[in-house]
């Protein structure tokens, strides 16, 4: 067991929170991403699978149909649209929870100064322990939140502020799911501002990081169009063609890898929202200091 370089319950102001996250992403990157890749990876990949088809089926009817479709055809359609609109939102909402799970699991091992000898599996397990819990915390917070929206749409932007404190504080203390989620009201009180900034300055940054990742999608995607656009020319404007674009190899391997990195950089404004909760902590008990004095005690 090592000390963690980055010190976790530490009061902290906006910039160091911000380079405390981004120094965590720096140290960890081979570890820490690792886990992500290799157990929310093929989550993320299975996504990007789902979403192809979702493409591929309105294209489909888009060309096959045409202004002579009847209302059965319609009706197929949708069933075909929703059906694989549902499972691509599932699988969505399951695969964040599990990005999430195992974010904080390797910040808790971090804080412990173990997350270095500790193995992928050893990631997974933990998080797979508080899994359950997560799926129902955010479930729970999604409902929350769209009823809020539906009050002029502010208290929805509110209460998903405070309550993804819920995340941290459920990992993180070892508390139950209703715990976590009034905890989360009492944390932040007076420190809504600075939380909201947090969230949306890191998730500039895993924005920016996601268009790393898009890049070949779109190089991609710019080439098949323009070979679309001849095929198009050289068959009198049949448009056929188009039916193709997204069963291109290069697409779906591209695309695949839009997607995951997509997904595996929601992590970043996790980090922050760890090191938020820290320091809020710090804050409002204290308890890095009583470590420090108890510590001092025992020498």
């Amino acid at each position: 067991m090592e000390t963690p370089k980055i010190e976790f319950y530490q009061l902290r102001d906006f910039g160091k929170k911000i380079n405390a996250t981004i120094e965590f992403l720096r140290e960890n990157f081979k570890g820490f991403f690792l886990c992500l890749l290799l157990i929310g990876g093929p989550a993320a990949l299975l996504l990007s699978l789902v979403f192809k088809n979702l493409m591929s089926a309105f294209m489909d009817f888009g060309f096959e149909t045409g202004a002579g479709s009847t209302p059965s055809d319609a009706l197929s359609f949708f069933s075909l649209l929703g059906g694989n609109y549902f499972l691509l939102m599932l699988l969505s909402w399951l695969t964040v929870t599990l990005i999430a799970g195992v974010t904080f699991s390797y910040m808790k091992l971090y804080n412990q100064g173990v997350a270095k000898e500790a193995s992928v599996g050893e990631v997974f397990r933990l998080a797979l322990s508080k899994y359950g819990g997560l799926l129902i915390l955010g479930f729970i917070i999604s409902v929350v939140t769209i009823i809020g929206m539906f009050f002029f749409f502010l208290p929805g932007i509110f209460l998903g502020v405070v309550l993804s404190l819920a995340y941290p504080i459920y990992m993180f203390e070892d508390v139950s799911v209703g715990k976590a989620f009034g905890r989360s009201f009492t944390l932040i009180r007076d420190k809504w501002w600075s939380t909201f900034g947090l969230i949306v300055i890191a998730s500039l940054i895993a924005y920016v990081v996601q268009i790393v990742f898009s890049v070949p999608f779109i190089f991609v995607y710019v080439v098949e169009m323009f070979s679309v656009v001849e095929e198009l020319e050289a068959n009198s404007g049949d448009p056929s063609s188009i039916l193709d674009l997204f069963s291109s190899g290069y697409m779906t391997l591209t695309m695949a890898l839009s997607m995951v990195g997509t997904y595996l950089t929601y992590s970043i404004p996790m980090v922050a929202l760890g090191y938020q909760y820290a320091n809020l902590i710090e804050r409002s008990e204290g308890r890095g200091l009583m470590d420090e004095i108890k510590d001092f005690d025992a020498k």
